[in-house]
């Protein structure tokens, strides 16, 4: 149920097409943020409490440094996002895919939640 509201909520958001402004870990992959552009402000999504972290790109898509492009030069737009529920270890946990071609990403996390910044 946790899940669905929170599936809920992210389908409430214009976030098809939605250029993604950040990707940032810390704490060793405890908190996990995604900030991207909507209409009219940014949206963050805060995942905590995080068990599992991976992204999967191409190796051309690290050829030049991310952290040298402008705004406009960034190349990952969000085309998916899906929260489903799962247990790991006896532990009732959230699950977040994230589709933003070439960029593939999944989190495992206790809670997630959603800011407008």
């Amino acid at each position: 149920m946790k899940a669905e509201q929170i599936q809920s909520d992210i389908e409430g958001l214009n976030y098809w097409d939605a250029r993604v402004l950040q990707l940032e870990s810390r704490f060793f992959g405890d908190e996990i943020t995604m900030t991207f552009e909507d209409t009219n402000y940014n949206v963050k999504l805060s995942f905590t409490g995080c068990s599992k972290f991976s992204f999967v790109t191409t190796a051309d898509d690290r050829i030049n440094p991310l952290k040298d492009m402008t705004k406009s030069q960034i190349p990952y737009f969000l085309q998916d996002v899906g929260i489903s529920e799962v247990q790991s270890e006896g532990k009732d946990l959230l699950k977040c895919e994230i589709l933003m071609p070439p960029l593939n990403v999944e989190i495992v996390c206790n809670t997630i939640s959603i800011n407008k910044v």
